[in-house]
This record gives structure tokens, C-alpha cells and sequence, in this order.
């Protein structure tokens, strides 16, 4: 049996060993048949290759290949030429939408600037019309208020100037400035700066100042006068007490008159006042009652 067994054992070993080697010619075989259809196809390929060659021979005949190879490479360099340029456009081509964009958006800007500016020559259109009408209307007013002024001047001129070298008064506007006149007897406008006396000056000045007082305020019921005499001489300082005390208080309730100047105490008739004060000592202003 041991014998049977080892020859059956030996006869199993041939077999796989018959079989595997079967099994390689089976491979060999299939990877054969494989490579005698693919050796066909290529065959077929080259005849095709061939046919395809004889063709591109037939068209060819006749031609300068070594022109034809020039002519290819000069066709793809300028293919490739072009391809940059290409590029290069696309490059610009995305910079000016950028450039676009910006511009478009400056564009809104300056509609919007536009508009803005439309509005504002209307805006300086209307202020010119109404500053042209503002001008006449100032021009209006002024000779209005100026036609007043010299209208109460006159009136206050009749009663503060007690003499007849001047019969009138007016305030004149001669290039955009004011001049103060005086007319003469024989009818001459002459400018009281200069030539008027030193009373005269300050009647006229007063009878100014009273008129400007009585156009701006109808109603005003007191006048305040603060260091009335300066510049005058003294028979100017009187002429002035006298028309103050006498003339004046037809034209206002109460005068307050406020001077250095004693003198003008001869124009007082309602309180008089005198103030003083120890400027050495620093002292207190004392107020000291003259006409109780």
C-alpha cells in the first residue's frame, strides 16, 4: 500500500506538473492568437499608412518639400506669434474694462457735478436778480431816507440857527460819498467841512445827528449830547448854550448834556450836575448838585 501510495502520489505530481504546463501553453496560446490579431490590425494600419502616403505622394509630386517645411515652420510662428498677441490683447482688453469701469464711474461723478453745477448758475442767477433788485431797492431807500434827513435838517435848521448868512441845510451824495452843505443867501451850496465857522459847524452837525435820531425814530423824546464843544472857540461854545437852552427843547422832551466844558452850564435849565472825584487818593466819584 506504501508503495501504491507513493507511485499514485508520484503519478499526482506529473499530473499538476502536465497541467501547469498546460496551463503556459494556454497563456502562450491566447497572448499568440492575441498578438497575430493585433499583428493583423497592424497590418491593416500600414496599408492604410500606405495608402494614405501614396496619396500625400501623389499630391506632393511635383512640390518643393524643403519650401513646404519653411512655409509650415513660418505658419506656426506666426500661429504662435498671434496666440501672444492674443494674449497680450486679452491683457489689454481686461485693463480698459477696468479703464471703462473707473470711467464710468468719474462719468456719474460728473453728471452728478453737472447737475449740481446747474443748480448753483440758478442759485447765482436768482441772487443776481435779487441783488440787482436789492441795489435799487438800497438806491431807493437811500435817497428816500436822504429826502427825509434833509427834509427834518431843514425844519431843525430854522429853529437851532439864529441868523440868516445860511438859509438852508443839506446832506449830499456826490460818487457814493456824503457830503454836509450849507446854501447861502444867493442861493450857493458850499460844504460846511472848511468853510463854516466853528458854530456853525456844530449847529449843522447837531441839526444832523437830531435829524438821523427823529427819520430812524419818529417818537424820540431825549437827545444825549457827549462833549458837544470839541473844536469850538468860545463864542462857538456860546452860540451853542444859547441855541440848546432856547431852540432845542422844542425839538425833544429832555437833553442830557455831558461836557468839561462850564461854559455850557449857561445852556442848562432844568439839573445840573457836577462830578468829581480824588484821582490821587483813588477815590470815590462824588456827584455835587449846582442849581438847588
Amino acid at each position: 500500500m506504501k508503495e501504491k501510495i507513493e507511485r499514485m502520489e508520484r503519478q499526482i505530481k506529473d499530473g499538476e506538473e502536465k497541467r501547469r504546463r498546460y496551463e503556459i501553453l494556454l497563456i502562450q496560446l491566447k497572448d499568440y492568437n492575441e498578438k497575430m490579431q493585433r499583428s493583423q490590425e497592424l497590418a491593416k494600419e500600414i496599408d492604410e499608412i500606405r495608402v494614405k502616403i501614396r496619396e500625400t505622394e501623389y499630391k506632393l509630386s511635383g512640390k518643393d518639400l524643403s519650401a513646404m517645411e519653411e512655409e509650415f515652420k513660418f505658419v506656426i510662428g506666426k500661429e504662435k506669434e498671434i496666440e501672444t498677441r492674443l494674449q497680450s490683447y486679452e491683457i489689454f482688453i481686461q485693463e480698459k474694462e477696468v479703464r471703462k469701469q473707473e470711467y464710468e464711474e468719474k462719468l456719474k461723478d460728473l453728471e452728478k457735478q453737472r447737475k449740481e453745477i446747474k443748480k448753483l448758475e440758478n442759485l447765482i442767477k436768482d441772487l443776481r436778480t435779487f441783488g440787482f433788485a436789492l441795489e435799487q431797492t438800497q438806491i431807493e431807500l437811500r435817497g428816500d431816507f436822504i429826502g427825509a434827513v434833509n427834509s427834518s435838517m431843514n425844519k431843525l435848521w430854522e429853529t437851532l440857527y439864529p441868523y440868516q448868512d445860511f438859509v438852508a441845510i443839506r446832506l449830499n451824495v456826490e460818487e457814493g460819498d456824503y457830503t454836509l452843505q450849507l446854501k447861502t443867501r444867493g442861493g450857493i451850496w458850499i460844504n460846511v467841512e472848511g468853510v463854516a465857522s466853528g458854530g456853525e459847524r456844530s449847529i449843522a452837525a447837531l441839526c444832523l445827528r437830531i435829524a438821523f435820531s427823529l427819520v430812524l425814530a419818529p417818537q424820540i423824546q431825549l437827545l444825549i449830547l457827549d462833549e458837544p464843544t470839541h473844536n469850538l472857540d468860545e463864542r462857538s461854545v456860546m452860540e451853542l448854550a444859547k441855541t440848546l437852552r432856547e431852540r432845542a427843547i422844542e425839538l425833544v422832551q429832555q437833553i442830557f448834556i455831558i461836557t468839561h466844558e462850564s461854559k455850557l452850564e449857561d445852556a442848562v435849565t432844568g439839573s445840573l450836575y457836577r462830578l468829581e472825584r480824588d484821582k490821587e487818593k483813588d477815590g470815590v466819584t462824588r456827584i455835587i448838585s449846582l442849581n438847588q
